[in-house]
């Protein structure tokens, strides 16, 4: 009871604390005087979305329910590290393409089409009547839902064409091949984009690539076909600031890398059964998914490092990133019109690219930090807030998670809420902007939930009835809502024939986004309806279907 005694103790210390807040409204920013730049108010204001954004970055899981992503980081992929690449051809990518992290996500676009080939075929590059990507297929077998195929280079689809030896003079589709590429050489100079950053939707999955990087200043609304041009201008752009590539996230992780010629060997190309062997290789959405869900955590193997000193967000600057949809107030958007505010963050990190490019090693471990604040106090705050927890549970966790700080020969309870907030902050240099902004937004987080404990020990002690142990609940749930992590969303384990689904770009329903639950193979086809994909995605389901789908959750 020693932390009774001490809390009874500086009753009149704590009166200094004030009630927890709820999370300030969603994207408001205070504006540095006489600027447009990055403002540390903006970082402050903005904490918990700064902190998420750091801890779920390269994590399939967090990504994808924050999946309007708002941030950019330097990234390095290192020497001898395995990427694979599905196509209809065996020959070695020259030029533009795109490489998978994981085996199925390449297997996908490895398929052979059964039967006839696609009875309208793709249109040459610069044929204005083919809207989709280069070597995409047009009329045919029913898609499934995802895309068919990866965007082909001009040359990777002008060799089909020449290699071809039918006379109707269509690309053989027939034939379907998995490429797996090795790394020669570090690749340094590549750039992540946080989110669900490589779905085509209309939600703003897209934003950061389109209205940031690309300066196109609207929606056209037709985000499904235009994955080839985007990846020209992305690359465009790498050539004049020395990018080699772009990291995405749908079911898995990608990379658009803008020269396949410098940095990669291709060490195979194995052909997948075709015909009458193509029953063989059959490739349940569960197993796709499964690859993507395995990546929850993050893609492991050391095989792509973060420099988060290099990192700039949207979240600190004077953007208004409010959704224009009010029914998706929860969902950031880039304002594409802000020329000003959106030039300031895109010369900033041109900057802030070219310091993370002459450095040799990346900076500090922002997301280590992250991690090591959610495992303190994640499972301990749902425990202390649930509504059959008693006074004396609580008093206790806060006993274990606020004893370190406290000086037993001292009552200086701010001293000891000072050195909770620091604590595990202490290790980081600020070196860069990226640094003393991402220290902002941290220490921020940090501080509303020590001062928070320390709120809630007080509010239990000065009143032993029901009411204070209501508002000592009411305190912890308010403190929830601000941080909003996405661990309280995971499903805890689920069986061998199962895997925690959360929406997943194609994939997924609105109680999908809300609701992650585990789920069997058979149950994936029906999950649909919550990505806006206007211009080339899958129907809504029908009020039936939404219905029968949910029921059976």
């Amino acid at each position: 009871m020693a932390l009774r005694f001490i809390l009874a103790a500086s009753a009149l210390m704590l009166h200094v604390i004030a009630a927890p807040q709820a999370q300030a409204p969603l994207f408001s920013s205070a504006k540095a005087a006489g600027s447009r730049g990055l403002s540390l108010d903006s970082a402050r204001v903005n904490a918990p979305h700064i902190f998420n954004a750091v801890h779920s970055s390269m994590r399939q899981w967090g990504s994808s329910l924050n999946h309007n992503g708002m941030s950019l980081f330097p990234a390095r992929i290192p020497n001898n590290t395995h990427l694979y690449h599905g196509t209809h051809t065996p020959n070695a990518v020259k030029g533009m393409e795109w490489l998978a992290f994981e085996i199925e996500h390449a297997e996908m676009f490895a398929r052979a089409f059964p039967g006839r080939r696609p009875g309208r075929r793709p249109g040459k590059p610069g044929d204005p009547e083919h809207s989709g990507r280069p070597g995409e297929p047009g009329e045919g077998p029913p898609p499934p839902p995802f895309e068919l195929t990866w965007a082909e280079t001009v040359d990777g689809i002008q060799r089909i064409y020449d290699d071809d030896d039918d006379d109707d003079g269509e690309p053989d589709f027939s034939r379907g091949y998995l490429h797996i590429y090795r790394t020669t050489r570090p690749l340094r100079n590549l750039v992540y984009v946080d989110g669900m950053s490589a779905g085509k939707t209309t939600m703003g999955t897209l934003d950061t690539q389109d209205f940031l990087l690309r300066n196109i200043t609207d929606d056209d609304g037709d985000p499904g076909f235009g994955d080839f041009r985007r990846g020209q201008d992305l690359c465009d752009l790498g050539a004049k600031w020395g990018i080699e590539g772009f990291v995405r996230m749908e079911m898995g992780f990608e990379i658009i890398f803008c020269e396949f010629s410098d940095g990669l060997v291709l060490e195979s190309a194995r052909e997948r059964p075709s015909g009458k062997n193509q029953s063989y290789e059959a490739l349940p959405q569960l197993e796709v998914l499964r690859g993507a869900s395995m990546r929850y955590p993050g893609i492991t193997g050391q095989r792509l490092t973060l420099d988060y000193s290099g990192m700039v967000s949207a979240y600190w600057y004077d953007l208004n990133l409010t959704n224009p949809d009010p029914k998706r107030l929860d969902l950031p958007r880039l304002p594409a019109s802000d020329l000003e505010g959106l030039g300031n963050m895109k010369a900033d990190f041109k900057a802030l690219f070219e310091e993370s490019s002459a450095r040799s090693h990346v900076g500090n471990d922002w997301q280590g930090i992250t991690d090591m604040i959610i495992t303190r106090y994640s499972d301990r705050l749902q425990l202390m807030a649930e509504n059959n927890t008693s006074r004396e549970i609580i008093l206790s966790e806060l006993a274990v998670l606020l004893n370190l700080f406290i000086d037993y020969g001292s009552f200086d309870i701010p001293m000891a809420i000072e050195k909770c907030t620091v604590h595990y902050l202490t290790a980081a240099v600020l070196e860069t902007s990226a640094d003393r902004m991402i220290y902002g937004a941290l220490s921020t987080v940090a501080s509303k939930i020590c001062s928070t404990l320390f709120y809630v020990g007080q509010l239990l002690l000065e009143d032993e009835t029901e009411s204070g142990l209501t508002k000592s609940k009411s305190a912890l749930k308010s403190v929830i809502d601000y941080l909003d992590w996405t661990t309280w969303k995971e499903c805890g384990k689920c069986g061998y024939d199962e895997i925690c689904f959360v929406a997943i770009w194609p994939w997924g329903s609105m109680e999908d986004h809300k609701h992650p639950n585990c789920m069997k193979d058979e149950m994936l086809s029906r999950r649909q309806g919550y990505w806006d994909m206007r211009g080339g995605g899958r129907r809504p389901p029908t009020e039936n279907e939404t219905r029968s789908g949910a029921d059976e959750l």
